[in-house]
């Protein structure tokens, strides 16, 4: 089984356990639009790059109503999407890949896309899709891993995880996920509540960002970001000049980038020359 094939089983794994939630207020897209200093969704038709189980399609298109959202994964997750997104009247879902999207050159108004382009084999292959199919002018909202060449101790942590993945990426998704949520408890008490306490002191706070795992907030609540890191076997990461130079490279400008206080990656965007 090829890489892409791996990542789309295992991510269709885990978007099957996300609940039919139509009472869902906050997603990822609320963290996005919190660091961001203007409106995320705009025009008439906007566009969701890797839309997992639906939260942020749901949040967006309840949210506004006159938007049209396409929203579009390359797994089953699409079906979860589209349950959820049933009573909608302002939501396309497709099923479709980042690298070969099967819609019309320059239509949306914006393009928003939550920790997608880091699991495909050629993340500029992505940008450039998703450029033919914006405006001129719309932005693209991304979200994406941070390499963190500066930070020993997340460096270590990732060496690990990297060599692990090639043993994890190869178990069955039940079995991985079984594993992950019962790894869930040690890292949360190892890391996240530790992370919780130093970052309420000024004097502290700094180290509790450096911490892995510093936004969990109860004993379960690492299990799916812990099968996310061992389950897929595509995985890029980029420095902030690196990740500036993919939007230049890629058709965009006018590029911004910024943090999740919670999150360890990066917020970017630009907009379309």
């Amino acid at each position: 089984m090829n890489k892409v094939r791996m990542t789309q089983k295992s991510y269709g794994f885990l978007w099957s356990m996300c609940g039919n939630n139509t009472e869902i207020k906050r997603w990822h897209f609320n963290d996005m639009q919190a660091v961001v200093p203007e409106p995320i969704v705009r025009g008439r038709m906007g566009l969701e790059v890797g839309s997992g189980c639906g939260y942020d399609t749901f949040i967006m298109a309840e949210s506004n109503p006159g938007v049209r959202i396409f929203s579009f994964d390359i797994s089953n997750g699409v079906y979860r999407n589209k349950q959820l997104t049933a009573g909608l009247n302002n939501v396309c879902v497709l099923k479709a890949s980042v690298s070969s999207i099967p819609l019309k050159d320059c239509i949306f108004d914006f393009a928003y896309s939550y920790g997608v382009l880091h699991h495909i084999p050629r993340p500029e292959i992505g940008m450039q899709e998703i450029s033919r199919v914006i405006k001129k002018g719309a932005p693209l909202f991304l979200y994406l891993y941070e390499d963190h060449a500066g930070d020993k101790l997340k460096s270590i942590a990732l060496n690990i995880v990297k060599i692990l993945r090639h043993v994890t990426t190869r178990m069955p998704a039940k079995l991985l996920y079984f594993l992950s949520y019962l790894s869930s408890p040690f890292i949360v008490i190892l890391f996240s509540f530790p992370a919780t306490v130093l970052g309420k002191f000024k004097a502290t706070k700094a180290l509790s960002q450096r911490l892995p795992f510093n936004y969990a907030t109860h004993l379960f609540s690492a299990a799916g970001d812990l099968y996310d890191r061992f389950a897929t076997p595509i995985e890029h990461r980029f420095g902030a000049k690196e990740l500036i130079g993919l939007f230049d490279k890629n058709g965009f400008t006018k590029v911004n980038i910024a943090k999740i206080d919670s999150k360890a990656g990066w917020v970017a965007w630009g907009y379309k020359v």
